[in-house]
């Protein structure tokens, strides 16, 4: 195990972080727009439902500097400033003037009771709402109810985390226009939806056990760590508990629990907490990466860089004590995201000096990093303010305290496994010897298997090859004796015509054995010469003619050919480009009828040069179709017809010396048809 750790290093690491950004992006981006002008419908669906979610019926106009009033803002020539939202709106930061919001509510007859408006509005100062309502008269009117996290807990209608107003009784009909105005110092964003009240309470007790249960964790871990640092000589244990509990605290002034358990009452000390502890956060975050990379050590020259960030972090949480958190709000976020970055890589750095324990880092902080990016990216409107890119943050901090949390429990596993080091070392260096040296041996015998059977394919070849030779000699052999001997004989007449007639049949025996040597050593020749052809332009369709004319000459066979007028123009060597044609053309005349046609068409067929050969004669059997191009190879019901089986060999092996192809077939209307696909162009090299 520790030899694996220290030797080999996951290169999948950095793939997974950034297939994990492109995943983060993506969903970042997947709200499907909606028509804001469309209202909000309070009818059966959404009873049934439980809930009408706001996304995509919102509407915005910026105030820069604050000084519309909800009348102002109300009056029909104000309505065209108003600019639909696709999905929840997302204001950034915006510490001056203020953001209006619209929505229409739809209201069914007999839908009108028990319904709860839920904003989530978790870091703005504050809201107002005017809420449509039915008087006793039948009149509609606004009622207006003031929130937001510099507002005291009170005036919400329910003590939740989350601002919750009651919306009764609603005027049924409508629409009835829902009128929003948020402002403040912080990030100013807002999700919300007309809820049934049970479907909410669920829904809110859904949302604390979360909360519990991720705060639980984190405190539990945050302990755990604190035990194991004051037990083991190693500050690093100690720094992560810190940063552990301080993780835990602000993620519960993110989620208001110190606002409303707490400091109900008291909302600007609780919002002050929060900044004060975003700054606290940050600090203790990197005096633990600085702890956790040894970078003194490590990364001397970058522990520069970190103690001015420690620095600047120090005045920060100053400036955020003294209430002043919205001049450096962005500074904070923007560091925090810088220092995701960069531990990132020095992570890498140490996973390719060999270090077991910078994967799980690497893991950690590439996660942190992409949903931070994601979250700065919220904050400055740079991303749609979506439940994804709101509760990303939340996900990737919980992967990276684990990851981390992981990699520190990775260290001590390696301490404690140190004094078995090398015996496992020496374990796996005996391991890889037998595993090397069994392998050899195996590659050995498998190359004399494979040998042994290129040696039974050559014998196998070669029994072939002298019964096809010596089959083929003797007749022509036994011609010439024949021949000879009636020639020689005495006592048989020595009529001139005779003589001649046997001496012409010796000359065929001759020519035939000649060819028969001539198809030999073509052979041969192909295979050495084979990376040495000398390829030029030529004429297709001359060359076929020049074929045709000498067959015509010699043989009685009718020859039909066609090629285009404008003619064929192909990159090939004369010689084997001679010598593919006669095969193929004789390897029609012999297995066809002496009274058929023989028919050769040559073509242009995009890039290729297209050319078929097709006779009339029985064709080929289906059995044979994909042996007859191997060396040697003769069908069974061929075996009264000379030859040795190299003819169609020597065609495949040109044809693919030039990057063509060659395939044979059956016509038809019967005969057997072979066709060659030769490229027109010029190739790189021969094949």
């Amino acid at each position: 195990m520790v030899l694996l750790l220290r030797t080999r290093r996951p290169s999948w690491l950095l793939p997974l972080a950034v297939g994990f950004l492109l995943l983060t992006l993506f969903a970042a981006h997947a709200a499907a727009p909606i028509a804001a002008e469309i209202p909000v419908e309070l009818d059966a669906a959404a009873q049934e439902r439980g809930a009408a979610e706001l996304a995509g019926h919102l509407q915005a106009l910026h105030d820069p500097d604050g000084s519309l009033s909800q009348a102002q803002v109300s009056a029909p020539e104000m309505a065209e400033r108003f600019a639909p939202l696709k999905a929840n709106f997302n204001g950034g930061f915006t510490p001056h003037g203020a953001w209006w919001l619209r929505f229409d509510l739809q209201v069914q007859p007999g839908f009108a009771e028990e319904w709860w408006l839920r904003l989530g509005v978790p870091y703005v100062d504050y809201v107002d709402v005017w809420i449509p309502e039915r008087a006793a008269d039948g009149t509609v009117s606004l009622r207006h109810r003031a929130l937001g996290g510099m507002r005291p807990v009170s005036q919400r209608d329910l003590d939740t985390p989350i601002s919750v107003l009651r919306l009764e009784p609603l005027p049924e009909g409508g629409p009835h226009t829902v009128w929003i105005r948020v402002s403040g110092h912080r990030t100013l964003s807002l999700t919300g939806g007309v809820w049934r009240l049970d479907a909410l309470a669920s829904d809110l007790q859904r949302k604390t056990l979360e909360i519990a249960g991720v705060i639980g964790m984190v405190i539990l871990m945050a302990v755990v760590t604190l035990l194991l640092g004051l037990s083991l000589p190693d500050r690093k244990f100690l720094w992560y508990s810190a940063y552990l509990a301080t993780s835990a605290v602000l993620f519960a002034c993110s989620e208001n629990l110190i606002a409303v358990m707490l400091l109900p009452e008291q909302p600007q000390l609780a919002v002050r907490i929060h900044n004060v502890m975003m700054c606290l956060g940050l600090l203790t975050a990197l005096l633990f990466v600085r702890s956790l990379l040894d970078m003194p050590t490590q990364f001397p020259r970058i522990t520069r860089l970190f103690h001015g960030l420690i620095a600047l972090t120090t005045l920060g949480l100053i400036i955020a004590l003294a209430g002043r958190y919205d001049v450096i709000a962005p500074a904070i976020n923007f560091t925090r995201l810088f220092t995701a970055l960069l531990v990132i890589a020095l992570c890498v750095v140490l996973v390719r000096r060999g270090q077991p324990s910078a994967w799980p880092n690497l893991i950690g902080y590439s996660v942190f990093g992409t949903v931070g990016a994601v979250h700065f990216a919220k904050n400055l409107d740079w991303l749609p303010f979506t439940a994804f890119t709101q509760y990303s943050y939340l996900i990737g901090m919980m992967v990276h305290l684990i990851a981390i949390f992981f990699g520190l429990g990775l260290r001590v596993r390696l301490r404690e496994r140190q004094a078995l080091a090398d015996s496992l070392i020496a374990g796996a260096r005996l391991e890889a010897t037998v595993t090397e040296r069994t392998t050899a041996l195996n590659a050995e015998v498998l190359e004399r298997q494979n040998t042994e059977a290129q040696l039974r394919v050559a014998m196998d070849e070669q029994r072939n090859f002298l019964a096809m030779v010596s089959h083929e000699f003797r007749t022509p052999l036994s011609i010439i004796g024949a021949s000879a001997q009636m020639i020689v004989d005495e006592r048989l007449p020595t009529r001139p015509e005779d003589v001649q007639r046997e001496a012409g049949k010796i000359d065929r025996a001759a020519q035939r054995m000649n060819a028969l040597v001539d198809t030999l050593l073509a052979d041969e020749w192909l295979e050495s010469s084979a990376m040495q052809i000398h390829a030029r332009e030529l004429d297709l369709c001359a060359s076929l003619r020049q074929l045709i004319q000498r067959y015509a000459r010699g043989s009685d066979r009718d020859i039909t050919f066609e090629c285009p007028p404008q003619g064929l123009s192909l990159f090939a060597d004369p010689m084997l480009l001679n010598i593919l044609l006669d095969n193929l053309l004789e390897n029609a005349i012999k297995y066809s009828p002496a009274n058929t046609a023989i028919e050769l068409v040559a073509q242009r067929d995009g890039t290729d040069q297209l050319i078929t050969v097709r006779d009339h004669g029985p064709g080929i059997p289906s059995a044979d179709i994909g042996q007859i191009f191997e060396r040697f190879y003769r069908s069974a019901t061929v075996k009264r017809q000379p030859g040795i089986g190299l003819g169609l060999f020597m065609v495949r092996r040109i044809a693919e010396i030039h990057g063509g192809t060659v395939s044979a077939g059956n016509a038809a209307g019967g005969g057997a048809l072979f066709t060659i696909r030769l490229p027109a162009a010029p190739q790189d090299e021969p094949r």
